[in-house]
This record gives structure tokens, C-alpha cells and sequence, in this order.
């Protein structure tokens, strides 16, 4: 068995979930549902919802919803009636998050006090918090205690349709809003327990794009046809437990196994935990964010859905640790109590461990478990901190194999500069998908992985793969992931303060011919150049080399010059070739969105590293002016004001600041060879070079149009010759 050592334990950073992302880059870490005691002291001071992610992710367009899912899956013969039931299926809770980031280590807390009435020791530095009675809740209730009766769905959600925080006046009304309900299919089982007990309320799915057949509002689920994928919803993580047969629910199609109490009644979902028995779960904590296991064996002589014949894994269960708690003293920390999982027996003889707190079976395999029983508070709830025995989330590992690396990279360059690109989850009702087969263990989540608030994958996302490329812990050196001590161990994200990249170019006009005299067909070869001019850092481990550049090649007027190629150089290599679109015609205007990276740290360090070369063509005569600058779409300017990344540094690899070349100034000129200006070199030219030959400034016969080699030589000779062949018919 995997154990983790002590450094694994301290040093661990982040964990994912939304798969195509079923890892996101942002997910939910652990959750304080229902505190012991009294409401007023309980409920109403110490509830949290703590979400981790890549450090610094924005989550504008994100939000939270919690679903009360009644605590009952079906009800008398003849009792649903066209108004909901009582209590109903509905959203309990809805937080917004716009305007709101992950810590630079990770964690965000939302609470519903703030911390300086919270029980627990205080939330690091590190972390972010927010009480959550701040939060916009879209106007039908306010927020306020979860709602610890029936079963429990928590959900983070993306690109939700309709009104929003930044637009409450849009057209489609409100979606999403707590109090909405969310399931309203009318559902009657085949068979059942019991003759008067048919009538099912409910499906276990959210509703997907369709009215709820009660006069309310919809919720609006990727993949189903609403006026396009621009306003689909995307589910990027969730939980969910049954309490005392209720009804969890779920947006994947995936079952997990035959558990439903009555046949005939839906199966449990991926992710919903397995039923604690004898007692209904005061927290949730994540100690995994990878699927583990071959999956499960369906019962009955049934058929699972995996290729192997077994259900799928149930993920919520592989990665959750999940019971009651209990309140208790800690000597660093001795003011008040902190809250703990309850290592107390369960008696109940069908008790899939017999205990109140329930973990993976991963950590508890009985020979030496990871998490101890023995001890009564042996495992602390602590928002805004990292959870003991939680494998390490690596940023960019999309591929969720525990190690950032070549793969990763791959996966995010495949999609590098999509403007909405997300990975669904890739199970068979899955409207997109990225190749992975339906193996949850593979899924990834959305790969907008950056701290831009951008959705699409660009410069910022793939800096994060490629800073943490080969890294297996998670971790940035300097934050603080417990109450003490700063990582010692994992990758270094300096600061980028003083950092300053400078971009050159370096020209080379195969014909000789000067930037300022250039003709017809000259083709001239730009070769880009970066450096990192100041705070460069040459530290092992350290360094900060430019790794990526996005740019934009403008070129003044059209008609001039045109591009006709793009090639990285050195061991930089292009990022997608599709975004290098030509403007104008033939690229005669601009080339947008020249691209690349290295995974190479040491890159303009010491001296300007070759970046690429822009090659060039004279098509016509007249002056144009060539400019290099930072990609001026959109995501690119947000994600990438530089126009390039520097490894190893904070602020998404961004130079604080950067140099620019001064445009090229390039003239365009008739053909030399044309000395009888009728518009093109030919026998009727040659015959005045004829004329002119062998002669010298002196010579009577001197003709200074003839002198047309470079540099002219006050000569006529087989340099100038050699010049005529060059032009021979041009402009014909």
C-alpha cells in the first residue's frame, strides 16, 4: 500500500475536480454540514465550505449550490400531485463567486460567520475566506444554515444561464437561485416494496434544459439543445449522500451499483458516497481526487457499465472521508475547541466499517491504515487548511496520473487558444469528450487553469503544466500549508517583481538588398529574439527563462509585403499552428497569434534566445512599417500582457514588465534592372547592360544606371550581371 510520509503529508498543495476535468481545477476540499450542538451554537458559527484549486484561480462565473434532495425516494400511490411535495426537492443554498479567487496557496473558505466566531483555530494566512451571508444569493432567499435534513447535494457550477451577479436584468429570467427546484420528472417505479408505495417524485438527475412541468424555473445542463453551448451549464464537481433512504442527486449517467433499497428504483450515482449506516454525516473531507480501483462488481448476476462488466467506481466514496464529529481541545490551540471525526463504533452489524467516521478503504486496509481509529480525535476538521492524509494535487496534472508532466502538456496544447474549451465529462451521454475512454480514474475537469478568470486555454493555463512538469507533491516552496511551516520541498514560483523581458529582432535579406531598397520577390527573414534583460535568476531549480510568447506581427499597409511563413527556433516549437491566422490578403496586413513554448527553464538568460522567424515577402512597392507586440485578442491581453511567460516565477509566469523592438521600416522598390522603365527586366535592358559593360567611372561609355550590384562598385561587371539575372522579368 502507498504510504505518505511526513513531507508528502506537509507539503501537499492542490486538488481538482469538473472531469473532462472529473478533476477540476477548482473542486470542493471539505465540508462542515452539520455541527454538533445546539443551532445558535452550532450550525449558525461553525458550518463551512471550503474549495481548493490552482492558487489565485479566479471564479468569476462560478457559484455554489447546495440540493436538498427530501428524505424520502418515494412516496404513498396517488400523493404527487402537480405542486411540489412537502419538503420539496429544491435548491437549499446558492452562493455566486464572482469576484472571488482561490488563496495563493489553494484554499478558499466560504463560512457563514466570519472566522473570529469560528470555534476552529484561525484560518492561515495563506487561504482566502469569505462569509457567505455576503454572498450574492440571485434574489429569491437569502442564504443562511444548510439544511441538515434529507439527503445532501453540493455542487460547484460554471457558465450558468440567465440572471447573474454582472447580469440581473438578462432576458431569460432566473435559472438559478436557491429555493429552485431542480427535479420534477414524475418518476413511478416497475416494481416496488409495496403496492401503495409507487409513485416516485423525481429522477435523481438534475433537470436538463427542461421547464419543471410546475410553473417554476429550469436548470440548463451542458449538452442539451438551449439556443447553443454558449449558454450551457457546466457541472464542475459535486458530492452527494443519502440520509435515512433519501434522494441524492446527480448530473452524471454513470451508476455506481444496485443500492437502491426498492428495485426498480434508480441506482446511486459516481458521486454519491456509499450509505453510512446508522448515522448521517456531519462532514465531508477529500483525500483524493483520482478515482482508485477496477470498479465494482455488480450484484445480483447483474451487468455493469465499464468494459470490464463492473459498475463504476463510486468516486465520491474513493475520495471522501466522511462521519460525525465531536468537539475537543488541542494544545495549540487551547481557547476554544476544534472539531473532530468521531472515531467512536458504530454498532450496527451492517456497517460497511464500524465506526461513525467512514474512510476510503484505501486508508484503512488493516494491516497499517493511514487513518487511525484507535485514537479517539485523531483527525481535525480545519477549514482554510490542508487536509493530513489528502494526496497531492498537482496544477496542470489534467490527466490526473500524479505527475505533471509530457501528457499534460499535450492535452493542454491540443486545445491551446480555445475560446471555451470544456473537457465534459466523459462518460456515453457526454456531448463532448477528449479522447479519454469512460474510466473516471482518467477524466479530467475544465483546464482553465489559471488565475485569469478567463474560460478558454491559453498562455497562463499551460504555464502552470509547465512549471510543475515533473513534479509529483503540489506544492509551491514558501506557503504556508500548515499553521507553521512553509513548503521546503516542490516548485519554487519566485516573485516577478523587477522582471523585465526584451524582444529583439535580428533581419536577413537573402539578395543583399537593405530594408530600405528592396524589391519585387526579396524575401526578408525576421528572426525574433527574448531575453530576460532584468531579474533574471540562475538558481538551480529557479530559473526563469521566457517560456512562451504570444504575438501579433502587424504590418502598416497592404500590397507591400506578406507573410509566407512561421517557424520556431531553437527548442521553442509552435503552440497550435491554427491560431496563426494572416490578415488581409495573404497575410499582406498581419499574422495574429504567433505562438510557442519551451519546457526548457534556461531559455534568454543569458543572452537573447531565438524564439521564431517570420519570413517575409516583397510583393509589391511602396513602405510598410512590421511591428511585433503582445496578442492583442482578448484572453491573450488579459492572460498574457507581456506577450510572454517566464518560468518558475508568480503571477501566472508574467514579467512585470517588457521591451519591444521599434517597427521595421521597410521600403519597397521598382526593379533596378528595369533601365527602360517599362515595368519589367528584360532583352531590351539586357541590351543596355550589353552596352554599358566593362566600362568605369571615367570611361566615356559609363552608364550609372548599369552600376545595380551591391554594393555598386562604380564598375560594370558580372556583379551587376549577377543583379540583372536576379531580376530577370520581374514585374512582367
Amino acid at each position: 500500500m502507498r504510504r505518505l510520509s511526513k513531507i508528502a503529508v506537509i507539503a501537499f498543495l492542490l486538488i481538482l475536480v469538473f472531469s473532462p476535468c472529473a478533476t477540476a481545477i477548482v473542486f470542493i476540499n471539505e465540508v462542515f454540514i452539520n455541527p454538533p450542538g445546539i443551532s445558535s451554537e452550532g450550525d449558525a458559527n461553525l458550518e463551512f465550505i471550503e474549495l481548493f484549486g490552482t492558487p489565485n484561480k479566479k471564479l468569476d462565473g462560478y457559484a455554489v449550490a447546495v440540493f436538498n434532495g427530501t428524505q424520502a425516494k418515494y412516496y404513498p400511490l396517488g400523493s404527487v400531485i402537480l405542486s411540489l411535495p412537502s419538503p420539496s426537492p429544491e435548491i437549499d443554498q446558492f452562493f455566486s463567486l464572482d469576484g472571488l479567487a482561490l488563496g495563493k496557496n489553494g484554499l478558499l473558505v466560504l463560512i457563514i460567520r466570519d472566522p473570529s466566531l469560528f470555534y476552529f483555530n484561525e484560518i492561515l494566512d495563506d487561504s482566502d475566506w469569505v462569509n457567505w451571508n455576503t454572498l450574492w444569493y440571485s434574489g429569491l432567499a437569502a442564504a443562511s444554515q444548510l439544511d441538515n435534513n434529507g439527503s445532501f447535494t453540493i455542487s460547484i457550477i460554471r457558465n450558468r444561464p440567465g440572471i447573474t451577479e454582472a447580469d440581473p436584468s438578462n432576458a431569460e429570467g432566473l435559472r438559478w437561485a436557491k429555493e429552485i427546484a431542480h427535479d420534477a420528472e414524475l418518476f413511478t417505479p416497475v416494481e416496488g416494496p409495496d403496492e401503495t408505495l409507487m409513485d416516485q417524485f423525481g429522477d435523481g438527475n438534475f433537470d436538463r434544459a427542461d421547464p419543471n412541468g410546475m410553473g417554476g424555473n429550469t436548470i440548463d445542463m451542458t449538452g442539451l439543445e438551449t439556443g447553443g453551448m454558449s449558454n450551457d451549464l457546466e457541472v464542475i464537481d459535486e458530492v452527494s449522500f443519502e440520509d435515512q433512504k433519501g434522494w441524492e442527486y446527480d448530473s452524471d449517467g454513470r451508476h455506481v451499483d444496485f443500492g437502491s433499497t426498492f428495485g426498480g428504483l434508480p441506482h446511486r450515482h459516481v458521486h454519491a458516497i456509499d450509505d453510512p449506516v446508522n448515522f448521517n454525516p456531519d462532514a465531508l473531507t477529500r483525500v483524493d481526487y483520482r478515482t482508485k480501483g477496477p470498479g465494482w462488481a455488480p450484484s445480483g448476476g447483474g451487468t455493469g457499465e465499464m468494459a470490464n462488466g463492473n459498475n463504476w467506481p463510486d468516486t465520491a466514496t474513493e475520495q471522501w472521508i466522511r462521519g460525525d464529529t465531536e468537539s475537543g481541545f488541542i494544545p495549540e490551540f487551547p481557547i476554544a475547541p476544534v472539531y473532530f471525526f468521531e472515531n467512536i463504533a458504530d454498532g450496527d452489524p451492517n456497517a460497511v466499517q464500524p465506526w461513525e467516521t467512514h474512510v476510503p478503504l484505501w486508508l484503512d486496509d488493516g494491516n497499517a491504515p493511514d487513518y487511525d481509529f484507535t485514537t479517539r480525535r485523531s483527525y481535525m476538521l480545519g477549514p482554510g487548511r490542508i487536509n493530513p492524509l489528502a494526496i497531492p494535487f498537482i496544477p496542470g496534472d489534467t490527466d490526473r496520473d500524479g505527475v505533471c508532466d509530457q501528457n499534460d502538456i499535450d492535452k493542454l496544447v491540443a486545445e491551446f487558444g480555445e475560446d471555451d474549451w470544456i473537457f465534459s465529462n466523459s462518460f456515453y451521454d457526454a456531448p463532448e469528450g477528449d479522447g479519454d475512454s469512460n474510466e473516471p480514474a482518467i477524466q479530467t475537469r475544465p483546464w482553465d487553469l489559471d488565475g485569469t478568470g478567463e474560460n478558454g486555454i491559453e498562455a497562463s493555463d499551460l504555464q502552470w503544466v509547465l512549471n510543475f512538469q515533473g513534479d509529483t507533491t503540489g506544492q509551491i516552496i514558501g506557503i504556508r500549508y500548515d499553521s507553521t511551516t512553509p513548503a521546503a520541498a516542490g516548485v519554487y514560483l519566485n516573485s516577478n517583481s523587477g522582471t523585465v523581458s526584451t524582444i529583439t529582432t535580428t533581419v536577413n535579406i537573402p539578395s543583399g538588398r537593405p530594408l530600405s531598397g528592396v524589391i519585387e520577390d526579396d524575401i526578408i527573414e525576421v528572426i525574433v529574439n527574448g531575453q530576460l534583460t532584468t531579474g533574471a535568476n540562475v538558481t538551480s531549480n529557479q530559473e526563469n527563462g521566457i517560456m512562451q510568447f504570444v504575438h501579433d506581427i502587424a504590418i502598416s499597409a497592404g500590397g507591400i509585403i506578406e507573410v509566407t511563413g512561421v517557424e520556431a527556433l531553437g527548442s521553442f516549437t509552435t503552440t497550435r499552428d491554427s491560431l496563426q491566422a494572416p490578415q488581409g490578403s495573404n497575410g499582406d496586413l498581419e499574422i495574429d497569434l504567433v505562438n510557442g513554448y519551451t519546457t526548457d527553464f534556461t531559455q534568454g538568460l543569458a543572452a537573447p534566445a531565438a524564439l521564431y522567424k517570420i519570413t517575409l515577402k516583397v510583393v509589391g512597392t511602396g513602405s510598410a512599417n512590421v511591428t511585433i507586440s503582445p496578442a492583442g485578442m482578448a484572453k491573450f491581453a488579459a492572460s498574457t500582457p507581456q506577450g510572454a511567460k517566464i518560468g518558475h516565477t508568480n503571477n501566472n509566469g508574467n514579467p512585470a514588465s517588457s521591451v519591444y523592438p521599434t517597427a521595421l521600416a521597410v521600403t519597397a522598390i521598382p526593379p533596378t534592372a528595369d533601365f527602360d522603365s517599362d515595368g519589367d527586366v528584360d532583352g531590351d535592358d539586357y541590351a543596355i547592360l550589353a552596352n554599358c559593360w566593362g566600362t568605369q567611372l571615367g570611361d566615356g561609355d559609363y552608364n550609372p544606371l548599369c552600376d545595380i550590384g551591391l554594393p555598386p562598385d562604380n564598375k560594370i561587371n558580372f556583379i551587376d550581371l549577377e543583379e540583372f539575372t536576379s531580376q530577370w522579368l520581374i514585374g512582367t
